[in-house]
């Protein structure tokens, strides 16, 4: 939907100009480029930028490694627990959109309080789905 509403407001944006004002750049830019459409989004048909927009809102991905408990620490910031269901960690203003663990503004002590957190919240998330 972003994208044909771009596309009408602006029709010389492009896939990765239009992403990178709801994403970071860098993400847009890798985005932008697994969708393969090139120039304007006036040079794209609407199905084009349908598909695009599904492909988008499907992605998965799967990570790569990580640092370990060595490195793992708490930061603040995130999505507000306000904006999210306290049964199920969905987005109250995106459905489907469940948040959990660090990616949430939620602080705990060391010591593992953070870790059971993140687990928690995960099942509450994987239970809802």
């Amino acid at each position: 939907a972003i994208l044909l509403a771009t596309k009408q407001a602006n029709p010389r944006a492009t896939i990765r100009s239009t992403l990178e004002k709801h994403l970071p750049a860098r993400l847009a830019e890798a985005l932008a480029g697994r969708i393969a459409l090139s120039g304007n989004l006036a040079d794209q048909s609407d199905r084009k930028l349908g598909e695009a927009g599904a492909m988008l809102n499907d992605w998965r991905f799967n990570p790569n490694g990580s640092e370990g408990f060595a490195k793992a620490e708490v930061t603040l910031g995130g999505v507000s627990t306000a904006d999210l269901s306290q049964q199920t960690m969905e987005a109250k203003k995106v459905p489907g959109l469940h948040v959990i663990g660090e990616a949430v503004d939620v602080t705990g002590w060391l010591g593992g309080y953070n870790f059971q957190w993140a687990w928690a919240s995960g099942v509450a998330a994987g239970e809802a789905v």
